[in-house]
């Protein structure tokens, strides 16, 4: 294993000492944690519970490499999220230049980032967003349709462009560039248009020598140094894709038991009332009936929602009962 380390100054005067290494085909640079302030609980210095992923490359396998790590991971609340849904629509002298296939859809200019942008960032919120459907064959977003798509444990995003914008760059929890041969990204890419987006051979081709190679000389390669993890081989190379797993396994862990340590930091138990006390002897109880258990655990449930409830904001109302009544509440 090589490795090669550095410390870097942030302003707040704290040094963090951050390496690249590689080890197995892997390379990885270490990353400082990110610092977040919540107005609602007041914390500082709290890292949020999501994890943020994001695969580069060119059709070097990062749909097959995000799915492996799902499937690894095993987690209840994954989301996967692909750059290509957030193509631009084309107006007709771009439509008139696709069908043509003169139209460059490897630039980072064919990508709306500030939807892009807005969806990540509704995403770590953990609000719901609704992710645009692009027809390939059109050019243009199916009207009145989308994904719905909710926060998650673990977001991951893949696209090529994904490690070229700064923005989006500084969003991620980590950034992961999944290399492969050229050859086979030719290949695969062949396969993908033909099959997928209604290209013929020729077109992808033209296109190919035309944009697509440029591109990724110009602008997608060199994002590679922007990546905390390299995976050569892609798919390949399942010895990274499992010390990715681990890592990303590790960091969800630390996330969790810092995120319970600060909720209980916020809310300090307080003395139950003799009523609840009372309640949770029973239902802990061996020798407790099974009538006594539903009860009494039902009971506890229903005092849970109601403090819940009473922690939502709300609004006074006047509304009439079926039996004709006025009720305020």
């Amino acid at each position: 294993m090589s490795l090669q380390a550095k410390d870097v100054h942030h302003g707040t005067g704290v040094t963090v000492r951050t390496a690249t290494a590689t080890l197995l085909g892997l390379q990885v640079r270490a990353w400082p944690p990110t610092t977040l302030y919540s107005p609602i609980l007041d914390i500082t210095e709290v890292n949020a519970s999501e994890y943020s992923i994001w695969l580069g490359g060119s059709a070097s396998g990062k749909t097959s490499v995000a799915q492996r790590i799902i499937k690894n991971l095993n987690v209840p609340w994954v989301v996967l999220l692909s750059m290509d849904s957030f193509y631009k629509d084309l107006n007709d002298a771009e439509l008139e230049l696709a069908h043509r296939n003169d139209y460059d859809f490897d630039s980072p200019n064919s990508y709306d980032y500030g939807l892009l942008l807005e969806t990540i960032i509704k995403l770590k919120e953990g609000k719901k967003v609704d992710v645009p459907i692009y027809d390939f064959e059109t050019h243009k977003r199916v009207p009145n349709k989308a994904t719905t798509v909710y926060g998650a444990n673990v977001i991951i995003f893949e696209g090529i462009f994904g490690l070229y914008d700064k923005k989006v760059l500084e969003m991620m929890d980590l950034k992961v560039f999944v290399d492969t041969d050229v050859d086979i990204c030719l290949a695969r890419r062949i396969k993908r248009d033909v099959a997928e987006r209604g290209f013929d051979i020729a077109g992808v081709l033209k296109l190919y020598q035309r944009f697509v190679k440029p591109s990724y000389d110009n602008y997608v390669y060199p994002t590679k140094k922007s990546a905390d993890v390299v995976i050569p081989r892609g798919l390949e190379n399942l010895v990274a894709i499992d010390l990715l797993t681990k890592h990303i396994q590790r960091q969800l862990q630390e996330r969790k038991m810092q995120s319970r340590w600060d909720m209980a930091r916020i809310n300090p138990p307080e003395e139950l009332p003799p009523n609840v006390v009372g309640m949770h002897t029973i239902i802990r109880d061996i020798d407790a009936s099974r009538h006594d258990f539903i009860f009494y655990a039902d009971r506890l449930a229903t005092l849970v929602i109601e403090r819940a409830l009473n922690e939502l904001p709300y609004e006074d109302r006047i509304v009439t009962t079926p039996t004709g009544n006025i009720f305020q509440g």
